[in-house]
């Protein structure tokens, strides 16, 4: 019996494994940082947050702020045009953040997404909402528009929109110089 239990847990560890099979290193240094937030007071306060933390990592960036009008289609960041501006920059990595949602119990996208699909995608959260204590954002990278690394960043004790931008940015620096360099 105890031999039929071990045998029965490995399986169902190997196959946990299999599932939550995670992307190879990312190893970021240099990105086009995309907030993919309906407001647009959100989606600039959370795009200055990732590149002042991108920056001080010493990670070449730049805001799609700066490339797109404001309120323009985001579908432009995948013509040729631009994507050759960007790579004259030096920048070959686009880095899409959203909110995920306000629970703890989300696990990262498995990959199957394109980068049309992803910016075509609706956003349904804002950064912060009242009476809720918890956000999760969610990072996608693409490099050739294909997606090459998802991952999460997980807030609580929140109260405030200031507050979840403080956190943000300390928490994204601690994962950013851990995870993704």
């Amino acid at each position: 019996m105890k031999k039929s239990l071990l045998s029965f847990l490995f399986l169902s560890a190997c196959l946990l494994g299999f599932s939550q099979a995670k992307f190879p290193p990312l190893k970021l240094n240099n990105a086009l940082v995309v907030s993919h937030l309906d407001k647009e007071s959100d989606q600039f306060s959370l795009e200055i947050a990732v590149s002042d933390v991108l920056s001080r990592a010493k990670i070449k960036n730049t805001v799609s702020l700066n490339v797109l009008k404001a309120g323009g289609d985001p579908q432009v960041l995948m013509t040729d045009s631009l994507t050759q501006l960007l790579k004259a920059k030096g920048i070959n990595t686009l880095m899409l953040v959203s909110v995920r949602g306000f629970d703890n119990r989300f696990r990262p996208s498995t990959g199957n997404m394109t980068l049309a699909e992803d910016l075509a995608a609706d956003n349904l959260f804002p950064i912060y909402k009242e009476d809720i204590v918890s956000v999760t954002f969610e990072f996608h990278f693409y490099r050739d528009g294909k997606l090459v690394y998802t991952d999460l960043l997980k807030i609580g004790g929140i109260n405030s929109r200031d507050k979840v931008l403080r956190k943000f940015r300390k928490k994204l620096a601690k994962k950013v110089t851990k995870d993704w360099m």
